[in-house]
């Protein structure tokens, strides 16, 4: 087993994507994951189905943010790669990382890029600085870059003063997470030869659709605004989030003239989300199913 690196994975219920990474990792690899559902059944099949694995079960539900600090605070080895559920990871990608890690030396975290990198297309996170890459950058299609997003690998004695910002529940933790890694003067690398798949939110139970759609809409305008606000100020922030305000009572009025209220509830939850974070209020909804 490698005693160097710690799985760790935030889950909500994820224990069918959890069993299908452990059938292949738990021999080789600790792993962590955090359950936010509080479902100690989780934690009694997995602990007991597969080696090296702790489940954590917490009084509630954390989130990303609070989720990985958790995870990084109980890892006990030199590297910790960070990643949800529903991303398809090998064990050739894992030792990649580990390989490039050597080389790259002192950086802040490393990345994969996705197979599906389309749905990462508004995000602008791999931009390309103007610089001269060593042979070994070029070769392996190695690029630093200004944000990296999920499936982060880690040094832990890098982010001893870094951890996420738990302020957030979902969405931009980690765009926010790596920008405070960089801003510290760490340098972030997306490796552009090792390519996960996301599954995303089409991997999880028909019973969650209605929750997976109700966290988005309050949490990620919610985590928008505050993003921008922390990071550009707060009269900035106002002006990026104005297009979302806008689109959201478009929404509302279509849907009220088509009598389609339901998505009315959503359309409403995307301004509660974009309000409470523009009053400065917490991050405190936390929709059930």
């Amino acid at each position: 087993m490698n005693r160097d690196l710690t799985l760790v994975f935030s889950s909500y219920q994820s224990q069918n994507l959890l069993k299908k990474i452990l059938k292949r990792f738990h021999n080789k690899y600790k792993t962590i994951i955090i359950e936010n559902s509080c479902d100690k059944k989780i934690k009694i099949f997995l602990e007991n189905k597969f080696n090296n694995t702790e489940v954590i079960i917490p009084k509630k539900n954390l989130g990303l943010a609070k989720s990985y600090n958790l995870g990084i605070k109980k890892a006990k080895t030199r590297f910790i790669f960070l990643n949800n559920p529903d991303m398809e990871i090998t064990d050739r990608a894992i030792k990649n990382l580990i390989i490039y890690e050597k080389k790259l030396k002192e950086f802040g975290a490393l990345s994969p890029i996705f197979d599906n990198e389309n749905l990462y297309k508004n995000y602008k996170i791999f931009k390309k600085k103007k610089q001269n890459f060593s042979n070994f950058h070029k070769k392996f299609n190695i690029v630093e870059v200004d944000l990296l997003d999920n499936n982060l690998f880690i040094n832990k004695k890098n982010i001893k003063k870094n951890l996420f910002d738990e302020n957030y529940f979902l969405f931009f933790e980690t765009f926010d997470f790596t920008r405070q890694l960089k801003l510290s003067g760490k340098k972030l690398y997306a490796i552009k030869k090792i390519k996960f798949n996301h599954l995303g939110a089409s991997s999880l139970p028909e019973k969650f659709g209605n929750l997976v759609k109700k966290t988005r809409a309050f949490h990620y305008n919610w985590s928008k605004f505050y993003y921008l606000n922390k990071n550009f100020g707060y009269i900035h922030a106002l002006r990026k989030i104005l297009p979302n305000i806008i689109r959201a009572i478009k929404k509302i009025i279509i849907n009220l003239i088509k009598f389609n209220f339901n998505e009315v509830k959503y359309n409403l939850l995307e301004l509660y989300g974009i309000f409470a974070s523009i009053l400065c209020f917490k991050s405190f909804f936390r929709p059930r199913n």
